[in-house]
């Protein structure tokens, strides 16, 4: 009886410990975290803005891969909803429920059996710095929720923050309207060190695209077709006749060869191109060679490392990077080739920059 006695008590003084501390401990639950994106404004609010690009930097997918995630709405903007359905996390919806360009994003939350609450996220720019705030209200009921939620502050933050890293490095990863004249004929982009294997194998399930400005410059093209079986041959043909007129017209210091795609048949399997070279002045027409110089345009540009058959993915990354941004085809996409297979015999070593040209 004395134990029990003992233990009556033990547990009553926990119990009004607990009814005491949550009493003091705010009805309202917040957190909040912050960063600094080396962007203008407008790229981490668009980033945000469009729902469905919360897959390539919230924390949140990371914590669940077996999520699934839909949505209703527009694509960005007021209005827009995503919904997900988790074993881990639970079940829920987020809609924006106020989007004001460039400054501010709310977002009206709903955990299903655990409640309301509010999003938001604030964008302050400064010498094209932005520092962006992401944070989130929930009201708590007393007293287990103002404890458990007080409890989850410090693993919410963290998740926060993990998100904000991850997109800072989405937005600094894509040089937008950057003016890279270079870019067609070194395809260094941003960054001079080749990625491990490890890092290969990352970039293929979320590449890290670019969107960036080529100046006008000469080219030196074969117009050509062919099937996807005499694909190689036809383009080492191509650029077999390419190399002797570059010497011959002393084009010392050229780009790297590329292919600009005019039309493609899945069904056939054939498509038309050209088979081309930057070059540094204007030289004369030659029998299939054609000279020309280009005009200024935009492109959104990913690096493929491995065998060119295995570009899809880059394709399919760029393609809906450019349906999520609202942004036209300008002409037909192109393979710009860094590595020289002559040179480097192993396939899984060389680097294919892949773009699509854009309004």
């Amino acid at each position: 009886m004395k134990f029990l006695k003992i233990t009556g008590i033990i547990l009553f003084v926990l119990v009004a410990l607990f009814l005491i501390v949550a009493a003091f401990l705010p009805k309202q639950f917040h957190v909040e975290q912050s960063i600094v994106i080396n962007r203008p404004a407008e790229y981490p609010f668009n980033e945000i803005n469009t729902l469905r690009n919360w897959q390539s930097w919230s924390p949140f997918d990371d914590e669940d891969p077996d999520m699934v995630t839909t949505y209703e709405g527009p694509a960005s903007g007021l209005g827009a909803i995503s919904m997900w359905v988790s074993e881990t996390q639970g079940n829920g919806s987020m809609m924006i429920s106020e989007s004001a360009p460039f400054s501010k994003i709310v977002t009206d939350l709903d955990f299903g059996e655990n409640g309301l609450g509010t999003g938001y996220f604030t964008f302050s720019e400064e010498n094209n710095k932005t520092k962006v705030a992401w944070g989130m209200d929930f009201n708590t009921s007393y007293p287990v929720e103002r404890v458990v939620f007080a409890i989850m502050k410090g693993a919410m933050e963290e998740m926060f923050m993990k998100g904000l890293k991850s997109l800072k490095q989405q937005c600094e990863s894509i040089a937008y309207n950057d003016d890279m004249p270079h870019f067609i004929e070194t395809a260094h982009i941003l960054h001079g060190e080749k990625p491990t294997d490890e890092q290969k194998a990352q970039l293929k399930k979320t590449p890290q695209l670019y969107v960036l400005q080529l100046n006008e410059r000469w080219i030196a093209t074969i117009m050509d077709s062919c099937g996807m079986d005499e694909m190689e041959a036809t383009l080492g043909n191509d650029f077999g006749e390419l190399m002797p007129y570059i010497a011959k017209y002393h084009q010392e210091g050229f780009g790297n060869p590329f292919t600009l795609w005019h039309s493609w048949d899945e069904e056939t399997m054939f498509g038309s191109f050209e088979a081309g070279v930057s070059i540094k002045s204007k030289s004369p027409d030659e029998g299939r060679i054609k000279v020309r110089k280009t005009k200024p345009v935009k492109v959104v540009a990913g690096v493929h490392y491995g065998p060119y058959d295995q570009t899809m993915y880059m394709y399919e990354a760029i393609q809906k990077y450019m349906n999520d941004h609202n942004m036209e085809e300008a002409g037909g996409p192109i393979e710009l080739y860094v590595t020289d297979p002559s040179q480097e015999p192993d396939p899984n070593k060389w680097e294919t920059v892949i773009m699509f040209q854009v309004k």
